[in-house]
């Protein structure tokens, strides 16, 4: 991973362990929020429960259980008064039910009728065997089982008889909690899930933006990189420009004095052109070397990649046969046109073959192949070896100048290739073969149409 990139992991780990920070505190706020409104609806519920319990006349209680008529009387009566209570306490219901069976003695609600077992009971086990012993007591939030979505909360008292044998319990007194306590808490609820969601979405915002200003400044920290190696370059070129200029100068009047004695002498032989030629390229290529560095612009024209990269081939031939080292192609049509500097693009197909030679010290072969991209918009060239690959060398690092893998290298050669094939208005990349080892180099163009040449 490269130095750049190494603050990613933390950074990941930091804005999760934010993000888990807000849910648990959001979701802490919830539960603290929530047991607090249901200790005082609890508190609230038992204190109403006792009242409601102390008002109710335990005797007439007690006939209504022996279905005595005044009982039942009474029961209405009371069933009256409870309904008085819980409009104004703002109560779910009031349910009087017998302590032994369960049975509904007296109800505020539609849903229990007298008689019938109090099925509810069964929900607050703990609440109704204290208020059974005695004790009046609350019970805790529960989703009511008749009303989905919904919760319920009671409190239980006993009602007691006091005779001349003694005190003993013969009612069981029910006060439920008001719809209105319940929808309060399901508001708090879905506002500490609403904060949540909102404050995550801030956050991944946040996040979003924050990845892209670092993504500029990786960018304009790799531009400025750049800039200083052109300018590094430009300074080095700069003082040896004249320096090989001056030999390059001898050896292309030897070449042309070479040419015209083999011609006096009857000899013509096509290699002696060379001599003179690839002088006038390396004079070439090393404007473009001080144009690299300096960042100016190359001459362009149209040209056939195709015969571009033969030529390139054919100037190796005799060093690569050396090296044991065999080219096939490239093959592909002649009137697939790119514009540019064909001259610089033959060093580029150069660089490539070097690098492959160098891939494979014991020789093989290399491939090249012209072609065009499937919508006909681009002429693309590859070059593959059979060396050992990439590997898991950073291919960014491959172009940055000065940067090298072999000992021997300069590391100019492939960020060379870059910037000339990057001026002509196309990419130069890196990659290993698929197929099997080696690596494969693939150039993509512009294609010129025959129209525009």
């Amino acid at each position: 991973m490269s130095a750049g990139r190494r603050w990613l992991p933390w950074a990941a780990a930091s804005y999760a362990l934010i993000l888990l920070a807000v849910f648990l505190g959001l979701r802490h706020l919830y539960d603290g929020s929530r047991q607090k409104l249901d200790d005082a609806m609890g508190q609230r519920l038992l204190g109403v429960a006792r009242s409601v319990a102390a008002l109710c006349d335990g005797e007439r209680v007690m006939l209504a259980t022996l279905a005595d008529s005044s009982g039942l009387a009474y029961l209405d009566e009371f069933a009256a008064v409870c309904a008085g209570l819980q409009q104004a306490e703002s109560l779910a219901e009031i349910t009087l039910s017998d302590p032994v069976d369960g049975r509904v003695l007296m109800s505020t609600s539609a849903a229990l009728s007298p008689g019938e077992t109090n099925a509810f009971l069964a929900l607050d086990p703990g609440a109704v065997a204290a208020a059974r012993g005695g004790v009046a007591a609350a019970g805790p939030l529960y989703r009511a089982p008749h009303s989905p979505g919904s919760f319920q909360k009671s409190a239980h008292a006993p009602v007691f008889h006091y005779s001349a044998e003694g005190v003993y319990p013969v009612g069981l007194l029910t006060v439920s909690g008001s719809p209105d306590f319940f929808a309060a808490l399901e508001r708090l609820r879905r506002a500490a899930w609403l904060t949540a969601a909102v404050v995550l979405a801030v956050l991944a915002a946040l996040g979003v933006v924050l990845q892209r200003i670092l993504t500029a400044l990786e960018r304009t920290r790799e531009s400025a990189r750049r800039q200083e190696n052109l300018a590094a370059m430009g300074r080095m070129t700069a003082g040896i420009a004249h320096e090989i200029r001056n030999p390059l100068g001898i050896i292309r009047g030897a070449g042309q004095h070479l040419e015209r004695v083999l011609a006096d002498a009857g000899i013509k032989d096509e290699v002696s052109a060379f001599i003179p030629e690839e002088v006038d390229r390396l004079d070439r290529i090393l404007s473009g070397y001080l144009a690299f560095g300096a960042d100016q612009p190359a001459p362009a024209e149209d040209f056939g990649l195709a015969p571009c990269l033969r030529r390139g081939v054919r100037l190796m031939a005799d060093e690569l046969r050396a090296s044991g080292v065999v080219v096939e192609g490239p093959d592909g049509s002649d009137q697939w046109l790119v514009r540019g500097d064909p001259r610089r693009l033959q060093q580029v197909c150069l660089n490539l073959l070097l690098n492959a030679r160098d891939a494979m010290p014991g020789g093989g072969r290399v491939q090249m192949a012209v072609a065009l991209s499937p919508d006909g918009s681009r002429v693309i060239a590859t070059v593959t070896d059979e060396g050992p690959g990439l590997g898991g060398v950073d291919r960014q690092r491959l172009f940055e100048p000065f940067w090298t893998t072999r000992e021997k290298g300069s590391g100019l050669g492939l960020a060379i290739s870059r910037r000339i094939v990057e001026d002509m208005g196309g990419t130069l990349e890196l990659r290993d073969r698929g197929d099997r080892s080696g690596a494969e180099a693939r150039i993509s163009l512009p294609r010129r149409a025959e129209s525009e040449g």
